[in-house]
């Protein structure tokens, strides 16, 4: 009996010990051998993955071309410089392939699945930025890290802020939109060696990190494959672009508008003010600093031209052409009496003078009868006649005195005297009126084209 009991205790504790083993000590983990296994067996994938590994050379077991799948995120605009034409954005390049050297069994090496790897002990594709303003190089860095994948996937992500060239179009500015574009290709392998082409389900830069700009708004944004220039394949990505407009209507359209409205006011001063001029040279200043502030934003071009800025030339013209004839209004005003007015001025300014209501003079009242005296006041206003023979002899003797009056006058005789004061003035007035219409037309025609702008 005791033999029985020998042999089955033997027995249990052959079944319990291998789970024994499995028990961690005190202040031991209980992942150790795993962890000790998993290292040995990456160690064991490195070495067979990277034995003989050349990072120059393209993998290829038959020769065929690598075909890249890229995609774009955009993180940022940084800025578009209208001057430079050029734009400055932060984006990640995500590129994928399948490098067949790279390649493993996930059950030989304790299920690993992926690993990562700095990207400059791995072959990459030499993807560049075409259409950068800069000098080119490889994207990313040294120690950037790629993923492998066991089936061979490659996947790698280099961020860049990167600056671009953008044909800009400064018609319609401020209310103008851009369209810019990024463009990736290969630099020296052609499309037997390396076909870039569009990862499937993007039609366009993947906005999900994209932090929105305070100056640009972004439309919408499209991918295409281009043209293959000298055999190397290329990727272009492209952005429409609409400028916000909220700074520039507040700093530029609102305050050329209202200093519009004070570019006639130069001829609704008086002449006796003293300062016509002054006010006249201080608004053409003032149109001069404007067009300056916008030539310093805008390209050197002449393939484009920008309404704004024809629009400030014109006021700039008409301030420039009221300050001359403001100078000879005075020189009008200023001269003597003596100087004889001709019947064609004199002419022009009555009908302008009645155009322009200016004729001060009531009429009524005929000029040849004198007026009375105070004693005929008195004896007419004042006295009633007790009898018609008392009052005849005073009316017979008045009559007898003076003329009777005549009704009969010529019509020139109601006209005011024109002289060089009062043709000064109305020349003054008439400027007015027309600059100021010519200037409500010429902005109202501005804002319409500024509305009826791209969308």
């Amino acid at each position: 009996m005791a033999c029985r009991l020998l042999v089955l205790t033997c027995v249990v504790l052959l079944l319990v010990y291998p789970d024994l083993m499995l028990v961690p000590r005190q202040g031991q983990s209980s992942g150790v051998v795993v962890e000790a296994a998993t290292q040995a067996q990456v160690y064991s994938l490195m070495d067979k993955l990277f034995n003989g590994y050349r990072p120059e050379v393209r993998p290829s077991d038959a020769g065929e071309g690598t075909f890249v799948f890229v995609s774009l995120y955009l993180l940022s605009l940084q800025g578009l410089d209208e001057r430079s034409q050029v734009l400055e954005s932060a984006i990640i390049v995500e590129a994928q392939w399948v490098d067949d050297w790279l390649a493993w069994n996930s059950s030989e090496y304790g299920n690993i699945t992926d690993f990562l790897y700095p990207q400059s002990k791995i072959w990459l594709p030499d993807l560049v930025i075409e259409n950068s303003v800069e000098s080119q190089r490889q994207l990313g860095y040294n120690m950037n890290l790629v993923r492998i994948e066991s089936t061979g996937l490659i996947d790698w992500s280099p961020s860049e802020v990167i600056k671009t060239g953008c044909d800009i179009d400064v018609t319609y500015y401020p209310f103008d939109t851009q369209t810019c574009s990024i463009i990736v290709s290969t630099w020296m392998s052609t499309k037997k060696d390396i076909d870039i082409d569009p990862q499937a389900g993007h039609d366009g830069l993947i906005l999900d990190k994209y932090g929105a700009s305070g100056t640009w708004e972004l439309m919408s944004n499209s991918v295409v494959n281009l043209q293959n220039e000298n055999g190397l394949t290329r990727i272009q990505f492209k952005m429409k672009l609409k400028r916000l407009r909220a700074y520039y209507i507040l700093n530029i359209i609102l305050p050329v508008l209202f200093l519009s409205f004070t570019a006639s006011m130069v001829f609704f001063l008086p002449s006796d003010a003293g300062e016509k001029i002054g006010m006249g040279i201080t608004v053409l200043l003032a149109y001069a600093v404007y067009l300056t502030i916008i030539a310093d934003n805008m390209p050197q071009t002449s393939l484009q031209v920008s309404y704004l800025a024809v629009y400030l030339t014109l006021l700039l013209g008409l301030t420039a052409l009221g300050v001359v004839l403001a100078v000879v209004v005075l020189h009008i005003h200023h001269k003597s009496d003596d100087c004889q007015i001709s019947q064609r001025t004199e002419t022009i300014t009555r009908k302008l003078r009645r155009l322009l209501r200016l004729n001060k003079q009531k009429p009524g009242g005929n000029k040849n009868i004198p007026p009375l005296d105070t004693k005929q006041k008195s004896l007419i206003g004042c006295s009633r006649p007790r009898s018609k023979v008392a009052v005849t002899p005073v009316l017979a003797a008045e009559r007898s005195m003076s003329p009777p009056p005549s009704y009969s006058h010529d019509k020139h005789e109601d006209e005011e005297e024109i002289t060089w004061f009062k043709v000064a003035e109305t020349l003054d007035r008439f400027l007015f009126i027309l600059l100021s219409f010519t200037i409500a037309v010429i902005t109202l025609v501005f804002l319409l084209i500024l509305a009826a702008g791209p969308s």
